[in-house]
This record gives C-alpha cells, sequence and structure tokens, in this order.
C-alpha cells in the first residue's frame, strides 16, 4: 500500500458503492493500514452509497484504538447514514467484542459530541435499537452511560414493545432489574398493541410468516416478560395508589391546595402517557375540590381506588389481549390462547432498522 501511495494512487478513490481504502482498512481493523491512509490525508468523512463513514464502521467492530484514530483525524460523530444511523446507534450491529471494548467505544464517541439520545429514521435512540438487535451487552453499557429508558419511537413504541418482538431470555431478564417506572405498559402504539398484545400475538404464532420478523417466545421467555410487564405495570399502579391515598388524606382535612398538588401530579403524569380520558376524570375531579364538594369528590376518588387496588390484584395474564388471553397453570406451564381474531401484521415497522451489512461490501473496493 505505501508503494502505491507513492507512486500517486487515489487514497480517497471509491469503489462502485462508495467505499474507500480506509473504510475497508477499518473494517478489516488492520490498525496500521488506518494510520497509513490517515497520514496520507485520506479523507476521513467521505461515506459510502448507505451514507456510512470509517468512523459508523469502526464503531461497528467496537475497536477503541481505531475510533480513536478517526477523531483525531476529524471524524463526524453526528453524521447520518441513509437510514438516520449515527455512528452511535452502529455500535448496536453486528459487534462481536468484549464489553469493556463498547463501554470504551461509547464514552470515546460521547467526550466528542455523539448524542446519547439521536433518533434514527424511524425514530429509534440506540438503546431502543440494541432492544430490538437483542444486543445485550450494548444495551446494558448504554444503560450505564445514562441513556434515557422511558422514550418511544415513531410507531409509538417504547422498550416493552421491543422487549415483546424482540428481546432474548437474557435481555428480559436484564430489563426485569432496570428502573422502568416511567415506560407505559398501556402504551398502543401504530397499530393499536399494547406490549402485551403483542407479546401473546407472537405466543399465538404457528408459522414463522406470522411473527414479521420477531420471534415467538419460548417458554422461559414467556414467562420472564409476565414478570417484566406485570413488575412495569404493578410500579406505576402503587404509585398511583400512594398519590390517590395523598389526596383523600387531603380531603379529610378539606386541604384544597395539598389536594390539587396530588392530583396534578396524576393529571400531568396521564397527559404523558396520552391517556386522555383520565386526564378528563382527574380534570373533573379538581373543579369538585375548587367548589368545595368534599363529599362528591370523596365518593369518586375511593372508587377509583377500589378500581385500582383490583387492577393491582389481578396477574396481567388474567386481563385479556387484543390476541386473546396468556394463561398460567399451577404447574408452571403456560399456553396462549388462541382466538379467532386476527390482524395483518405482515408489514415490517422496520425496514430501515433491518440494514445488513456484509464483510463482502468491505472487500469490494
Amino acid at each position: 500500500m505505501e508503494f502505491l501511495i507513492s507512486a500517486g494512487a487515489d487514497v480517497n478513490q471509491q469503489s462502485y458503492n462508495g467505499l474507500t481504502p480506509l473504510m475497508v482498512a477499518v473494517w478489516q481493523q488492520n490498525v496500521e493500514s488506518v494510520k497509513l491512509l490517515l497520514k496520507s490525508k485520506s479523507n476521513v468523512n467521505l461515506c459510502n452509497d448507505q451514507g456510512m463513514t470509517a468512523l459508523h464502521w469502526a464503531s461497528m467492530k467496537a475497536n477503541p484504538e481505531l475510533i480513536s484514530l478517526l477523531l483525531a483525524a476529524g471524524a463526524s460523530v453526528k453524521h447520518r447514514n441513509i437510514y438516520g444511523d449515527t455512528p452511535l446507534h452502529l455500535l448496536t450491529y453486528f459487534t462481536n467484542t468484549t464489553a469493556q471494548d463498547i463501554e470504551a467505544t461509547i464514552e470515546m464517541l460521547l467526550v466528542a459530541g455523539a448524542d446519547l439520545e439521536a433518533r434514527n429514521n424511524p425514530g429509534n435512540t440506540p438503546f431502543l435499537l440494541s432492544i430490538f438487535l437483542d444486543t445485550l451487552e450494548i444495551t446494558r453499557a448504554l444503560v450505564n452511560a445514562d441513556c434515557s429508558l422511558h422514550v418511544s419511537n415513531d410507531y409509538s413504541q417504547n422498550a416493552l414493545h421491543l422487549a415483546a418482538e424482540r428481546a432474548s431470555l437474557e435481555v428480559l431478564q436484564y430489563l426485569s432489574v432496570l428502573d422502568l417506572s416511567g415506560v407505559n405498559p398501556y402504551q398502543e402504539d401504530s397499530f393499536g398493541d399494547t406490549p402485551f398484545d403483542d407479546f401473546v400475538g407472537l405466543s399465538h404464532a404457528t408459522h414463522d410468516w406470522e411473527c414479521s420478523g420477531a420471534r415467538k417466545p419460548s417458554l422461559a421467555e414467556q414467562k420472564t416478560f409476565v414478570e417484566l410487564c406485570q413488575g412495569v405495570r404493578d410500579q406505576a399502579l402503587q404509585n398511583d395508589i400512594q398519590y390517590v391515598e395523598r389526596i383523600l388524606d387531603a380531603f379529610q382535612e378539606q386541604n384544597v391546595a395539598v389536594a390539587r398538588e396530588h392530583l396534578a401530579v396524576l393529571v400531568e403524569k396521564e397527559k404523558r402517557w396520552e391517556r386522555e380520558n383520565l386526564v378528563s376524570w382527574y380534570r373533573a375531579l379538581d373543579k369538585r375540590i375548587q367548589h368545595a364538594e368534599w363529599e362528591l369528590a370523596t365518593e369518586d376518588i375511593e372508587g377509583h381506588l377500589l378500581d385500582l387496588q383490583e387492577e393491582l390484584a389481578t396477574p396481567v395474564w388474567e386481563i385479556p389481549s387484543k390476541y386473546g388471553y396468556l394463561w398460567e397453570f399451577d404447574d408452571g406451564e403456560s399456553v396462549s390462547e388462541e382466538v379467532s381474531e386476527s390482524e395483518d401484521r405482515s408489514e415490517t415497522l422496520y425496514d430501515s432498522d433491518q440494514q445488513v451489512v456484509h464483510e463482502d461490501d468491505a472487500q469490494a473496493a
């Protein structure tokens, strides 16, 4: 290579698909070639026909040494490929490396100005994408870097939706120990499905094509997801119950300010969760408080408290999903109850997140 460069070879010449010698050297993790190409004024921010720069490729390999060289040469951490992926997003693809290298890669990219909450074309942050791609070590490293756990993508899917469709047992177990209290377990995606709807629908699948690229959960995954989903739901219900009980205490003292203060917390949460029926109900209750209708307000809030307590006492698998029930019997086995309702879910939401990058592409230059 050194001889060719000295003879006048163009270090920035691109192949039919836009690959440069630098990109190929990075993909092959040839550190000496990368150093030589950078020394020879290789353009570090050129991109191929998919908008991929050398830093995208280096991030996929999670190679701190290569990333350090590229950043020192002026590589952009904010450049997006045609799918809207930043180099930090690309860390979630095809990585086969150590947890230490993954954490070092994230730290280097963040120090260089990468956005931990950047969204690609479908609206996935690196955290959401790591769940979609079922990459446990990357999910763990992003959480350790303090990413937001409460985000949703452009299809109104949150971490629970993606876990229902894609997460392996190991990822489900890891998510179960996180504080997901801000994640809405009732949230409906663009298909009108909650996370549990998605999960039960996949459990009903009898053919791979019915899963639209998702996985049919194993028995162990069924049990773990049910525990995860119930844990998130129960924590949300317990928080609501706590505030409702505080409101009742304020009613007994006929303390308007305190009652409205606690009620405002519930209103804001339901606004974030886009549950307009509860927002309207809480606002109607607020009107009663303002007019000192204590008896009526107390009757309303006590009934609401009973509803919350009843839901808390009901296991999630005993509540019908859009696609039927997932029962757990005394012997510990789980089965899905088939229902007649079916929906065409053959179109995947994630065409742009199913980008496949082959090593052959990098070798084609």
